[in-house]
Parts: structure tokens; C-alpha cells; sequence
């Protein structure tokens, strides 16, 4: 018999049905409500992303795949779906040249987006903060300007961040703090200012920050050390000031920390020897002082140490012997002093230099047979490397520059897989090493500034592969062999500063890779090889203080005209032509105008004629030109385009004609001009000293007349720089206007010898710059201005030789004004030449005995000229031949002071010298320019 369920129960058990079959409708109508939303929001996407597609077309070359009809959407390039869900867009390298692709804001699932070198500009959208998916954010190297939009800091789910290499301003929101998530956050090389704000600490999962080459101010905030995650902290060239905090040893994660180029101006805490797990330190340019910790040594896992640029003192802590791990250990210009550690054989590269160490290289230095890289330049380093790197089997860089090390150099050094050399700068001695020119790996070789003697070997072509040789500043002597022809691979070639003689060989043209070749300063004879066309490559050619002669061959110019070589050390050479100080003659080629990239061109002290080439207009990057000390004629510039010259040189030759009344707009950027010594006529130019950039003018020793120009009227400004001013020995005539006082900045004056009148402006005493005044021999007249006496800076004046009345010269207490009664009216100050001259002689006599008939002979041809000069004023202006003949007994004179021996001429070179001199005198010679 079936029981039977009462009436209360049935009713719960059809409540019970009732309810599940509500359910699962329920369930069924969400399940399809939400397939047709996700399929509508498919669909969307894809219409999205052929909306997207349109704003793209001028990429179409770079996005083939998006523009292929057959490819679905979510296959083109750059595009991540999941199922038909837009979830990441990568258009990384996309060069699309536009502000942000507005486009990309309306895929709402979004999770990645990579925008990476895109050249897009503008700036950052607010729209940006509705992808709230959004996790990946990669807008590095773009053009992106204005703050980081704060609608970005309402992105919750971003994990990674990274906006380098833009040009984004403003500040780093406090409201940072709200995205916990984050594990990376990168902003290098933007103009971010302001604090770093101290929420960053709070960012827990924090595991990369770069924040490095932005505009921050202020110190670390200690909060930062809150993140135990962090891997990487990069706060480089950030202007943080202050101290590194204390705290910093509790990031225990840090693996990579960079403070470099910052101003802390404090000491490295002890507490960095608690970042146990680091492996990257860098360190330098942090203005950082006191001594290295010795804490440091804690940190066994470091790999790479730079601590270079900084104020470190005291010797380096024996405590970091214990760093085995160590690659490569940066610690130079500090002030480090003591010994060079032994342990650091263990080490691949070191660079200790421009520091203090003292005392000899350890000779262990080589057991470990680690080192790859040693550098210990410009220490005080002592003794001899006879054998101490004899067992550095892996060493192929060794830089040993600036030191006291002595004695030979070993033989040894063929021997190791050396490619970079230098022991310039120290006091080597003997014969340069035949082996040495048998080394299979050597690139380049730095001996200058030593004593070397000896003859440059034949068998130096036997390095094929060498690049860079610098052997100036020596006592080599004897021929350049013409072997030096087989270094078809040299790109350096300098040999300045020797007593090297003979030709220049025509082999040394077949090293036709050559971009810098200095020869100066020996006693090479003959001409300028014409071969010299051969070198194609040069950008700096340097002869000057030969004996070379002949003409100046047209071909010199088929080198000068490509870009500068990598050389850092010697680019500021690059386009310098330099032959001086030689016995050349003929013109200046017209050839000139083909040395395109010739930026300093040096041809003063020769016998060059004819005019100044007016091909000069084509060298667009000229800056310096001394053409001083030649017999060049004609007008001073034949051209009249405008010409980047800073400093132009075209004193004592036969130049002739007026100063262009427009010189001041073809040399727009002239600081240096120097006319003195010519046979210009007419006036000085106004335009000349409006300029905004002149600083050293020199018109003196000419026959320019009228009144001498008043500074730039209405612009004071434009006469500021003028400094140095020198217009003695030529006609000029009229008053000193009290405007004379505008420029400013000027500290010589030098008038005499002209026909000036009136009184002496008053405004002369507002000059407080001025050193030196010289307005003697004219026709001023009334009272002497007694505000000069004033002028602090003020070291000579002479007013001697005018109508000035003197009566209240007793308040002035200044011993050097030099007046009608103190000196003779014809009295003209000896220039500092000579008493520069009869120093060197006092040396010279003191230095070397065996010298002392030289010296006489200088004093005394000195003492004659000075009391010629002093004794009569008609003969003020020195005759070309006098001032030829006293450069050359100065130049003996200077030559036998050389502080090395070898550098000093001999007895038998001495007298041969000055017969030269004194055949000069028989040589038929031309007067020129105003006497005085």
C-alpha cells in the first residue's frame, strides 16, 4: 500500500520543481544573452580594426597584411585575438608619423599595447585611461610631449609601463600609488621634473625601475627602499642631490643598481655591502667623496663596479680582493692613492687612472693570468716594466701613460696579444725594440713624450695591421725610412717634436688610409711631395716648423674633403692644415677651395706671395686663418660673402688697400683679427666694432687715418666683448669720445704713436676691466683724469709724450702711470716679448753651462733693441728683419731650455744658427707700413 504524501508536502516538493526549472531558464537566457553580446562585441572588433586599418594607409608598404583581403583580421601582423576578441595591438617600428592613432582607444579588451618607435607625436590621450584591461603599455621612442595624463594611473591592472626616449614633461603623480600591480615602470630620457614622489614605495610588486635622464630634483626617498622585489634601479643623470639613503641595503633583491650623474655631494653608506644578491653597480659621476666602503667587498655576486668621476679617496679596501666575479672594474679620475692592489690580477678590465697611486706595479700582477685590460694612466707611478707583464698571456689592452716609469721598453710586448699600447707621458729610455714591430695583433702604438733615441727601425713595415703610431715628442733622429710606406692600414701617423731629417719619403704616400699625419717640428728638408694627392682620406695635416721649401703643391687639397675620423682623441684635429713655420714660397693654390672640410688653416712664418685667394669664399667651415709673417700683397679680403671666421691672422706682410667698410657682415663671428704690420690706408671701419663676438683686435703698425671709430652708436651691447685693442703706430687723428667707455669689457688699450687731441675722456676711469693703457705720443691735452687711479685692475698706463697736466696726479697712488715727469717724453714701454726673452735667457744660463755665449749673445742683441726703443721714438715700430732675426734667437734661445738633453741643439747647430742670423742682414729687404 502506497503512502500517501500530504497536501502541505506535494505543495513543497511542486515549489522545489518549480525552482530548478526557473533556474536552468535563467541559466539558458544568460548563456544566450551572453553569446550574442560576445558575438556582436566580436564583430565590433573586427569593424574596429577595418576602421583602425583606414587611418593607416600611408603605412601600407610596412602593414601588407592588413590591407590583403584574404588574411582575417585577427591574423594581420601586429594583431592578438582570443577568439574574436581584440586583446593586443603590436605595431612596434610602424613608422607611423602621426599623433596617437585615436583609432586604438575603442578596443575595450585590450590588455597589451605596443606603440614602440612609431614616431608618433603630441600628446598622451586621457582617452587612454578607459582601457581598464589594459596590463602592458609600451610607448618608448616617440615624439610624445606634455605630462603623463593622470587618467593613466586609473589603469589598475597595468603591469608594465615603459614611455623611454620621448620628450614628456610635468610630474610623477602621487597617484602612482594606485597601481599595485605593476612590476616595471620606465620613463628614461624624457624632461620629467619635480620629487620623486615617496608612493613609489608602496608599488610592492615593483620589480624594474628606470626613471633615469629626466629633470627630478631633490634626494632619494628612503621609501623606495620598501620595495624587497626590486631587481633594477636606475635613477641616473636625474640632478638627485643629497644622500643615498642608508636603507638602501634592504633591497635584497637588487640586482642592477645606477645612480651615475647625479649631484649627491656625500658618501657611499656602508650599507651597499647589504645588497648581497647585486651584480651591476654603477656609480660614476655621482659626485660622491671619502672613501670606498669597505662593505663593498660583502657583495660576492658583482660583476661589473664603476666608480669613476668621483672625489673617492684613501687607497682601495683590501676587502675587495674577496670579489672574484668582478669583469670589469671601472675606478678612474678620483683621488685614490696608495698602492696598485695585487689582487687585482683576478680581475679582466681595470682602469685606475688619473688618480694618485705611487710606487711600482706589482710584478705578481700578471699570475692570475686574468687581466685583458689594464689601464693606469696619468698615476705617479715609478720604476721600470722590465718583466711585469711578461706573463699577461691575455692582455690586449695596456695603458701606462702619464707616469715616471723609466728604462727601456721590454721586447717582451711582441710577444703578448697586445692591440692597444700606450706608454706616452712617461721616461722611457733607449732604442726603440726591433721586436716590438713583430707583434701579430698590435693596432696602435702611444710612445710620446719620452726620451727614445735611435733611428726609426726599417723593419716598422712589418706591422702590417697597425692603425694608430704616435712617436712625437722624442729624441728620434736620423731619415723617415721609406719602409713606413708598407702600413697601408695606418690611419694615425704622428712623429712631431723629433730631430727627424732628410725627405719626406714618397713611400710614405702608399698609406693611402691615412686621415692624420704630423710631422712638426723636425728638421725635414726638400718640397712637399706632390704624391701627397694620394691621400685621400686626410682631415689633418701638420708640417709646420720644418725646413721645408718650394711652392705649395696644388694637390694637397685632393685630401680634406671626408667626414671626421672615429678617433675621439684626435678629431678636434680634424680639418687643421698646419705649415707653418717653414721656408715655402709662390702663392697660396687656388686649389684651396677643394679642402671642403678644412676648418683651421696655418701657413704663417713662410715666404708665401701674391694675393690672399678669393677661393677662400668656398670653405663653408673655415673658423681660423693665419696667414702672419708672409709677403702676401694686395687688398685684405677679396671676396665678399660671408664666412664663419673666428679668427683671422694677417699681421707683417705687404697688404695694402682699405679695411671693407663692410667687414663686419663677411666676418659675422669674428673674435680674433689681427692687421697689424700692413700698409692699410683710410679708416677703421664702424661695422668692425659693432660686432657682437669680437674680443681681439689688432690694427696697429698700418696708415689708417680719420678718427678712431666709436663703439656700435645705440647698442651698447654690440661692443661688449671687444677686450683687447690695439691701434698704436698709424694716423689716426681727432678726439676720445666718452663713449669709449661702452666697451665694457676691455682690458688692453693701446694708442700711441698717433695724432690724437683733446682731452682724456673721464669715462676711461668706468673701465674697471682694464690691465694695460698706453695712450703716449699723441696731442691730448688738459688734466689728467685722476678716476684712472682707480681702476683696481690696472697694471700699466703711460701717457707720456702729450700736453696732459699732471697736477693732481698726487692723489693717485698707482705705481705704474707713467707721466711727462717720471719718464722721457720719447719713451715707449718695452714690448713683453723682450722681457719674456731676457727670461728664458736667465734659464738657459742657470741650466745649461756649456750654453752661456748663446745666452750673452741673446741678452745682449735684446738690451740693444730695448734701448733702441726706449731712446728714440721715430724708431718704435721694429723693422720686419729686426723682429725676423729676434724670433729666431728666441727660438734658439727656447730650443736650448728643452728639459730633455736630447731636445737641446748642439754647439756646432747653435753657431751655424746664428750665422744665419746674421746673413739676414745682408738679405735685400722692403720697409712697409707707417714709421712712426
Amino acid at each position: 500500500m502506497l503512502n500517501e504524501t500530504s497536501t502541505p508536502q506535494r505543495w513543497m516538493l511542486r515549489s522545489d520543481h518549480s525552482r530548478s526549472v526557473f533556474r536552468d531558464g535563467f541559466s539558458l537566457f544568460v548563456l544566450f544573452v551572453y553569446c550574442i553580446t560576445s558575438f556582436a562585441l566580436a564583430e565590433s572588433d573586427v569593424n574596429k580594426l577595418y576602421s583602425l586599418k583606414d587611418s593607416f594607409t600611408k603605412t601600407k608598404g610596412f602593414l601588407q597584411s592588413w590591407f590583403d583581403s584574404e588574411i582575417p583580421p585577427c591574423n594581420w601582423w601586429g594583431v592578438t585575438c582570443e577568439g574574436r576578441t581584440v586583446v593586443a595591438i603590436d605595431l612596434s617600428s610602424v613608422p607611423l608619423h602621426s599623433p596617437f592613432p585615436s583609432g586604438i582607444m575603442a578596443f575595450q579588451s585590450l590588455v597589451g599595447l605596443y606603440l614602440s618607435g612609431c614616431g608618433i607625436s603630441g600628446e598622451i590621450p586621457e582617452a587612454l585611461g578607459n582601457l581598464q584591461h589594459l596590463q602592458y603599455l609600451d610607448l618608448k621612442n616617440n615624439q610624445l610631449t606634455g605630462p603623463i595624463p593622470g587618467s593613466l594611473y586609473n589603469l589598475k591592472m597595468l603591469k608594465e609601463i615603459v614611455l623611454d626616449k620621448n620628450s614628456l614633461s610635468g610630474q610623477l603623480s602621487p597617484s602612482i600609488a594606485q597601481l599595485q600591480h605593476l612590476t616595471k615602470l620606465s620613463t628614461y630620457i624624457n624632461s620629467i621634473s619635480g620629487a620623486l614622489p615617496p608612493e613609489l614605495g608602496s608599488l610592492q610588486k615593483l620589480e624594474y625601475l628606470n626613471l633615469g635622464r629626466n629633470h627630478f630634483t631633490g634626494n632619494i626617498p628612503s621609501e623606495i627602499c620598501n620595495l624587497k622585489w626590486l631587481k633594477d634601479l636606475s635613477l641616473f643623470e636625474c640632478n638627485l642631490s643629497g644622500n643615498i639613503p642608508r636603507s638602501i641595503g634592504r633591497l635584497k633583491s637588487l640586482q642592477v643598481l645606477n645612480l651615475s650623474g647625479n649631484k649627491f655631494n656625500a658618501e657611499l653608506p656602508a650599507s651597499v655591502g647589504e645588497l648581497r644578491s647585486l651584480t651591476h653597480l654603477s656609480l660614476n659621476n655621482a659626485r660622491l667623496r671619502g672613501s670606498i666602503p669597505k662593505e663593498l667587498g660583502n657583495c660576492k655576486k658583482l660583476v661589473q663596479i664603476n666608480l669613476s668621476y668621483n672625489a673617492f679617496i684613501s687607497s682601495i679596501p683590501e676587502e675587495l680582493a674577496g670579489l672574484e666575479d668582478v669583469v670589469n672594474f671601472q675606478g678612474e679620475m678620483n683621488k685614490l692613492s696608495g698602492h696598485v692592489p695585487d689582487w687585482i690580477k683576478n680581475w679582466e678590465s681595470v682602469d685606475l687612472g688619473y688618480n694618485k697611486l705611487s710606487g711600482s706595479i706589482p710584478p705578481t700582477i700578471c699570475q692570475a693570468n686574468s687581466l685583458r685590460s689594464l689601464i693606469l694612466r696619468n698615476n705617479n707611478l715609478i720604476g721600470n716594466i722590465s718583466e711585469t707583464f711578461i706573463g699577461c698571456k691575455n692582455l690586449t689592452n695596456l695603458n701606462l701613460q702619464g707616469n715616471n716609469l723609466c728604462g727601456e721598453i721590454p721586447k717582451y710586448l711582441a710577444e703578448l696579444p697586445l692591440v692597444h699600447l700606450d706608454l706616452s707621458h712617461n721616461n722611457f729610455t733607449g732604442v726603440l725594440p726591433s721586436k716590438l714591430w713583430e707583434s701579430l695583433t698590435i693596432l696602435e702604438i702611444s710612445l710620446n713624450n719620452n726620451q727614445l733615441t735611435g733611428l726609426i727601425p726599417e723593419s716598422i713595415s712589418k706591422l702590417h695591421s697597425l692603425q694608430l703610431l704616435d712617436m712625437g715628442h722624442n729624441c728620434l733622429e736620423g731619415p723617415i725610412p721609406p719602409s713606413v710606406g708598407g702600413l697601408r692600414n695606418l690611419n694615425i701617423l704622428v712623429l712631431d717634436r723629433n730631430r727627424l731629417s732628410g725627405n719626406i719619403p714618397q713611400e710614405l704616400f702608399n698609406c693611402r688610409n691615412l686621415v692624420t699625419l704630423n710631422l712638426s717640428s723636425n728638421k725635414l728638408t726638400g718640397h712637399i711631395p706632390r704624391a701627397i694627392s694620394q691621400l685621400t682620406l686626410l682631415t689633418s695635416l701638420v708640417l709646420s716648423h720644418n725646413q721645408l721649401s718650394g711652392s705649395i703643391p696644388a694637390e694637397i687639397c685632393w685630401g680634406f674633403t671626408n667626414e671626421a675620423h672615429s678617433d675621439k682623441e684626435y678629431l678636434q684635429h680634424h680639418g687643421f692644415l698646419d705649415l707653418s713655420y717653414n721656408q715655402l714660397s709662390g702663392p697660396i693654390p687656388a686649389s684651396i677651395k677643394n679642402c671642403s672640410i678644412l676648418v683651421q688653416l696655418h701657413l704663417q712664418g713662410n715666404s708665401l706671395n701674391g694675393s690672399i685667394p678669393a677661393e677662400f669664399s668656398d670653405l663653408a667651415n673655415l673658423t681660423t686663418v693665419d696667414l702672419s709673417f708672409n709677403s702676401l700683397v694686395g687688398p685684405m679680403l677679396p671676396w665678399s660673402v660671408p664666412l664663419p671666421l673666428q679668427g683671422l691672422y694677417l699681421s707683417n706682410n705687404h697688404l695694402s688697400g682699405n679695411i671693407p667698410a663692410e667687414i663686419g657682415n663677411i666676418l659675422p663671428n669674428i673674435m680674433t683679427l689681427d692687421l697689424s704690420g700692413n700698409a692699410f690706408m683710410a679708416t677703421l671701419p664702424q661695422s668692425l666694432l659693432c660686432s657682437k663676438s669680437l674680443s681681439h683686435l689688432d690694427v696697429s703698425n698700418n696708415n689708417l687715418s680719420g678718427q678712431i671709430p666709436l663703439p656700435c652708436p645705440g647698442d651698447k651691447e654690440l661692443s661688449r666683448s671687444l677686450a683687447f685693442f690695439n691701434a698704436s703706430f698709424n694716423h689716426f687723428s681727432g678726439s676720445l669720445d666718452e663713449s669709449i667707455s661702452n666697451f665694457s669689457q676691455l682690458s688692453f688699450l693701446d694708442i700711441r704713436n698717433n695724432s690724437l687731441t683733446g682731452s682724456l675722456p673721464s669715462s676711461l676711469s668706468n673701465d674697471s676691466y682694464l690691465n694695460y693703457l698706453d695712450l703716449s705720443n699723441n696731442d691730448f691735452s688738459g688734466t689728467f683724469p685722476s678716476g684712472i687711479c682707480n681702476i683696481s685692475s690696472i697694471t700699466f698706463a703711460n701717457f707720456s709724450g702729450n700736453h696732459i697736466g699732471m697736477n693732481n696726479l698726487s692723489d693717485c697712488v698707482a705705481p705704474c702711470i707713467c707721466t711727462a715727469n717720471s719718464i722721457n717724453h720719447n719713451r715707449v714701454h718695452p714690448p713683453h716679448v723682450i722681457l719674456r726673452a731676457a727670461t728664458i735667457c736667465a734659464i738657459a744660463l742657470t741650466i745649461v753651462i756649456s750654453l752661456v755665449l748663446l745666452v750673452v749673445y741673446v741678452r745682449r742683441k735684446l738690451l740693444r733693441s730695448t734701448s733702441q726703443v726706449l731712446v728714440r721714438s721715430s724708431e718704435a715700430k721694429a723693422t720686419r728683419l729686426w723682429r725676423k732675426q729676434m724670433s729666431c734667437v728666441l727660438s734658439i734661445a727656447e730650443e736650448c731650455t728643452a728639459d730633455e738633453p736630447c731636445k737641446r741643439p748642439t754647439m756646432a747647430e747653435v753657431v751655424k744658427g746664428l750665422k744665419m742670423i746674421q746673413l739676414m742682414e745682408h738679405e735685400p729687404h722692403n720697409a712697409h707700413g707707417h714709421q712712426a
